[in-house]
This record gives C-alpha cells, structure tokens and sequence, in this order.
C-alpha cells in the first residue's frame, strides 16, 4: 500500500512554462506539458496483471515533493518537460477506420522516454561569467522496464541533482550527484530514494570541482588528439578499452565538440588556440544535448568525470593519459 502523499501545492499542473529557450536536452524530442500528460495520456500497464505501472506524472510529482522537502521550499516553478517515442493506439469502436479518419476521442497515446528538470530557485552561484542555478531532475523510460510482468516489480528511473549554466541550458551532473539506475517497487520506495540524493549532495563541493576546471588549459594540439583520440575509442577492441578512461560520447558528438571548438559563441577557444577545461566540459555536455533520452545522464555524468579526468593528467603529468599520449 503507497503511503506517500503529494503535497498539492509543490507543483501546478495546469501552468505552461516558456519553451522558448533551448532546451536542456534536444534530440528526437518535444516540449510538452505536465496537464497533457495526465489528461490525455494512458498509462502502460504490467501485461500479466493489467496494473498500472508508477506513471510520468507521479515520477515528476515525487521528485519536486522530495525537493520542496530538502531545500525548504513550499511551491517550486514549474517543471520543463520533454518527451519522446511516441506510443500510439486507439479505440476498439474506431479499429476500421483509416489513421487519418480518426478522431481525438479516438486516438490513444503515451510517449515511452520523458526527461524532467526542475529548477531550484535561490540556488545560483557564478563560473567565468556564466550563471549557473540548482536543478533537480530524472527520467522515466518505459523502454528500461520490463513490462511483461505483475504490479510489485521493479521499475527503473534516473534522477539527479546539480547545476544548469543559464547561457546555454548545459547540465553540470557529477556522479555524487545522479543515480542512474534506481529500482523502486513503489512511489515510498522512489521517494526515499530521491529524498537521500538530494540530502547527500554537495553542492559547495560539485561548484569548487567544476569551478577549478577554468585554471587548466588545453593547447590547440592537446584538443586535437583528444578528439582523435576519441574517434579511435569507439572502434579499440574490448580488451584495450578495458585499461582506458571510458568515453561515452559516439562519433557525431565528438564531431560536434570540433565544430563548437571553432564556432560557438560562449565557449570556442582563445586567440591563441588554447581552450580552459570549462570551456571544454562545456563543449562535452552541449553536444551530449543530442542524446536520446535515456542516455543523456550517463553521458552528462561522463563528461564531468572525463574532465576531471583530463585536469588530473595535466596535474601529474599526460603521458601516462592515453586520449594525451
């Protein structure tokens, strides 16, 4: 039985927030509201018993009910979501007609991967410049679960907390601060689990980590065998990629990074062809935006982690650091 209760006010899901902005994730998804969802989308259901599964709606409520409860807020702004593979159906009445005959009351769907941020007023601080602001946030993907079981199985979601840079909607995610993985059973069990990675974070310590990032310095030939580097990582047999940082960028992400390198407004490199590293990190986490949805927090956490990574290996030395080799 759930004993968790939604605190009505943290959340109203008949407000729109302004998608006029990029968003923080862009690929193969839409903007969407939060009343949408839970009028006019069905929830997927566990085949062998027809229960619901723990819906979008209530994975979006639970996490801004466990952060109006760490960081003392009692209604947070509204929820920007995005959505993506779209699960349609229909109605038994309308199994004749032609998908373009059909009408509203007729049509049935949900979309399988959502991706929620939600922004933690209050909390900002400053890094070369660039305004960054606390968000929590996660994603609920059908696809990771398996559906073909009985209500009490575990379902899986993605949740985190840590910074949005406000010039470009990039996010700062450390593995402190993200659990991708979680299994719940329950709305108590997903709620206990969001409740301890919010009090557990460190925010101070996340925004020092990062903020060290703009006192290292790629040079123009150190960047280029990074992103060569890279491109070899995809194709290096197993065994070797074994003893090697991972990288979990594809090649169309690495080529956008070389692209940004030279054209992007906020964060190309200098006159000399030096880039700092959070100009760098920024570059990582702006061509990670092109993720499906459920990729995009392992990728987010991993170019925190390779950067950091890359800092380490100018402290002591790159030999020994085979993307510098």
């Amino acid at each position: 039985m759930e004993n968790f209760q939604i605190q009505r006010t943290a959340i109203n899901p008949n407000s729109e927030v302004n998608h006029t902005q990029s968003g923080f994730i862009e690929a193969n998804t839409v903007p969407i509201e939060l009343r949408e969802i839970r009028d006019k989308h069905i929830i997927p259901v566990f085949l062998k018993d027809n229960e619901p599964t723990i819906s979008q709606v209530e994975f979006v409520e639970v996490l801004t009910e466990a952060a109006r409860e760490v960081f003392g807020i009692s209604a947070l702004p509204n929820p920007q979501l995005r959505v993506s593979h779209p699960i349609k159906g229909r109605v038994y009445e309308a199994r004749h007609k032609k998908a373009n005959d059909l009408m509203d009351n007729e049509k049935t769907i949900y979309y399988e991967r959502l991706a929620v941020l939600i922004t933690i007023p209050g909390f900002t601080d400053e890094i070369n410049g660039n305004t960054l602001e606390l968000n929590v946030g996660g994603v609920k993907a059908y696809n990771l679960d398996n559906m073909n079981s009985t209500k009490g199985s575990k379902e899986h979601f993605k949740f985190f907390v840590g910074f949005k840079n406000m010039v470009c909607t990039n996010l700062c995610i450390s593995t402190d601060g993200a659990k991708l993985d979680f299994q719940a059973r329950s709305l108590d069990e997903l709620y206990a689990g969001a409740l301890n990675l919010f009090r557990n974070y460190n925010a101070e310590y996340h925004m020092n980590a990062i903020n060290g990032l703009t006192n290292y310095s790629l040079t123009e030939k150190q960047f280029a065998q990074i992103v060569g580097k890279s491109r070899l990582y995809q194709y290096l047999p197993k065994e070797e990629k074994q003893q090697i940082p991972e990288l979990l960028i594809n090649d169309t992400m690495i080529s956008k990074v070389a692209d940004c390198y030279y054209s992007d407004k906020n964060f190309n490199r200098s006159v000399n062809g030096e880039i700092d590293l959070w100009r760098f990190y920024n570059l990582l986490t702006g061509a990670v935006k092109s993720s499906y949805i459920d990729r995009f927090l392992e990728r987010g956490v991993n170019s925190h982690d390779f950067t950091l990574q890359i800092k380490e290996a100018l402290d002591h030395g790159s030999g020994n650091f085979w993307y510098l080799n």
